[in-house]
């Protein structure tokens, strides 16, 4: 006990101070009072904990989340938002609206990727069905690369100028090996002898049937065979001729006319030049193309 009149600290049963020995009981005791005080409280006003404004952006990504991008936005800023919350001590808050925004996020991407796999799946069934049939697979192909193939323009038109070229330097020169394989007759008369309708070549490169299909050009014979001599029991040498005329619904009025022959070869001829040409083929005995045109090599 602490004395009230010296401040000499005395045992607790003593009754007077043994410095001033004054009695102990007149003073209360400064420690005493000190214990039985009340305790101090703190009078500062309690801050509330922000809001973690990556929750609510992963939240509102969400909710936005049929665009892939929102989807992926959305579970990382509720992983980076969750991670911040923890490491702030309570000074954030939105652990709800992350989870939230996690929930959405990762519900779409498991759609889109449920709807990825079954495109994947629909790209292989096509894949195996173009593969079984070369030629829709081709005909795809140049509508991919060269648009519709209904709408006739100066491009395609000079590109289907190009292939029936190609297609009657291919008739020329199975022609030669027909006459070579077959001397007694002499030159084929019919597409089909030259392979024309026998199948379509997977590459579309040299098949003489698909050149025909990607022309746009019909291409008849106009002369063929061997023609009688005038001495009985002869001919003459075997002749073929065949017109190359461009079909309407696949080229444009541009489209020149072709016309081949086993002396001259091929003849172009412009569209100025194709009506006296095709005349002069129809009306004329002779058995060669008219040279009116231009010479194809």
């Amino acid at each position: 006990m602490i004395c009230s009149n010296c401040g000499h600290d005395n045992p607790d049963e003593r009754k007077y101070c043994r410095t001033c020995s004054k009695p102990l009981s007149l003073g209360a005791s400064p420690a005493r009072a000190t214990a039985s005080a009340p305790p101090l409280t703190d009078s500062r006003p309690a801050v509330s904990a922000r809001l973690n404004k990556m929750a609510v952006a992963s939240l509102v990504s969400g909710f936005l989340g049929l665009l892939p991008p929102f989807g992926l936005a959305a579970v990382a800023l509720g992983h980076l938002s969750r991670n911040q919350i923890a490491k702030s001590r309570g000074e954030e808050r939105g652990t709800g609206i992350a989870f939230a925004g996690l929930i959405l996020g990762y519900g779409q991407l498991t759609i889109f990727a449920i709807l990825f796999l079954g495109l994947l799946g629909f790209v292989g069934e096509i894949r195996q069905d173009l593969a079984k049939h070369p030629d829709t697979r081709l005909a795809l192909l140049d509508r991919i690369a060269h648009g519709d193939p209904y709408h006739v323009t100066p491009q395609r038109t000079a590109r289907q100028e190009q292939t029936a070229m190609q297609a009657l330097h291919l008739i020329q020169a199975k022609e030669e090996e027909y006459l070579a394989a077959h001397p007694d007759e002499g030159y084929a008369c019919q597409m089909y002898k030259l392979g024309a309708t026998v199948g379509h070549d997977a590459s579309g490169q040299t098949g003489l049937d698909t050149l025909l299909v990607q022309s746009h050009y019909s291409m008849t014979f106009n002369g063929c065979g061997r023609i009688p001599g005038t001495v009985p029991g002869t001919s003459s040498p075997p002749i073929y001729r065949i017109l190359s005329v461009p079909r309407s619904d696949g080229n444009g009025p541009e489209a020149p006319v072709f016309c081949l022959d086993q002396v001259n070869g091929i003849e172009r001829y412009s569209n100025a030049q194709a009506g006296d040409a095709v005349a002069v083929i129809a009306t004329s005995g002779s058995d060669q193309c008219p040279l009116t045109g231009t010479h194809v090599d």
